[in-house]
């Protein structure tokens, strides 16, 4: 086994890593410039390659640099976590998770009583956030991303696909013959994700909607607009106007009949949800407990989504039928 670096030399050169600047790492350590670099060359010079390239504009990492700074990173979180966790030894354990809010208010917020009661030992702490944020910065144990699905340096696994339709309240639909057609639904008021509309490609808004169903004619900008689909959401229950909205944010609502799909027509999303965590954490029990219980509430979604398959193949029958008669009267 090749003799290890002190780790004082390692973490001088982590943070100098960090700040690209001898300087500033310097004053995070409470060191001399001088002092720090003085100890990055005989690093480098112990390990036998350079680590900085020292330009006149300033540092850069090496391909060697780059590939030990993420090592180090990596090895200094788990560590730290580690040291966190052995001062709440005998402390329930607090497993940090983050998600949208959507997700957190819309799809785990009802079910997290569940785990609760099934794993009285695991302290679930939410994290919601609209940002895409530093997992090993913030010290989250686990994320659920909707996303394509590519998370670089991370662990991550698939565990809900999801697909898009229209929703509203039973009431906005009391006074209102019923609906048949695309062109009928978007002359009722629109409700708009804002979020949704720039987030990359995951065709969750209207204007991709109706372009999966071949209606690229329709306008669809005019409506109020909404931070997330949480609030979109909320928006079709108080009778605001009809939302474009994933099913896994609805199904409690479909389920329990606060709201209805006034034109039972979906479209795939391009994006599904995915589990992720650094892979320092990845395999930790409260991790795989958590996951395991997430993968059985997504099993319930996909029941609902089945039910509802089915209910979109008889419209879309009954429209094939009622077409074909048309077409042979003419």
């Amino acid at each position: 086994m090749a003799r290890l670096p002190a780790f004082d030399s390692l973490y001088v050169f982590a943070v100098a890593a960090r700040h690209l600047s001898f300087t500033a790492a310097g004053n995070e350590l409470h060191r001399t410039q001088s002092a720090v670099s003085h100890r990055i060359k005989a690093l480098e010079n112990e390990i036998g390659v350079p680590l900085f390239e020292r330009l006149a504009r300033g540092l850069e990492l090496t391909n060697a640099g780059a590939a030990l700074a993420h090592r180090l990173n990596e090895a200094i979180a788990d560590i730290s976590r580690t040291i966190a966790e052995l001062d709440r030894a005998g402390e329930p354990r607090q497993l940090r998770v983050t998600m949208l809010p959507s997700v957190a208010s819309r799809w785990l917020m009802p079910r997290l009583s569940r785990f609760c009661q099934l794993h009285p030992d695991v302290h679930v702490q939410i994290v919601a956030d609209p940002r895409v944020i530093d997992l090993r910065a913030e010290r989250i144990d686990l994320a659920i991303r909707f996303g394509p699905g590519q998370y670089r340096g991370f662990e991550s696994t698939p565990f809900m696909s999801d697909r898009m339709l229209p929703v509203c309240s039973p009431q906005l639909l009391e006074q209102r013959d019923r609906i048949t057609s695309v062109d009928e639904l978007t002359r009722l008021p629109l409700l708009h994700d804002s979020g949704a509309e720039g987030d990359g490609g995951s065709l969750s808004d209207w204007r991709s909607w109706l372009d999966q169903l071949g209606r690229r004619d329709l306008p669809c900008r005019t409506g109020q607009r909404f931070s997330h689909a949480g609030l979109a959401i909320e928006a079709a229950v108080l009778g605001l106007g009809v939302a474009m909205a994933r099913l896994s944010l609805v199904a409690d609502h479909l389920t329990n009949g606060t709201l209805v799909c006034p034109l039972p027509l979906t479209t795939a999303t391009a994006f599904s949800y995915y589990l992720v965590a650094p892979p320092a954490r990845a395999s930790a029990p409260d991790i795989a407990v958590f996951s395991e219980w997430l993968h059985t509430e997504a099993k319930e979604v996909a029941t609902v989504a089945a039910r509802f398959a089915a209910h979109e193949a008889e419209f879309r029958a009954t429209l094939a039928s009622t077409s074909a008669a048309a077409q042979s009267a003419d």
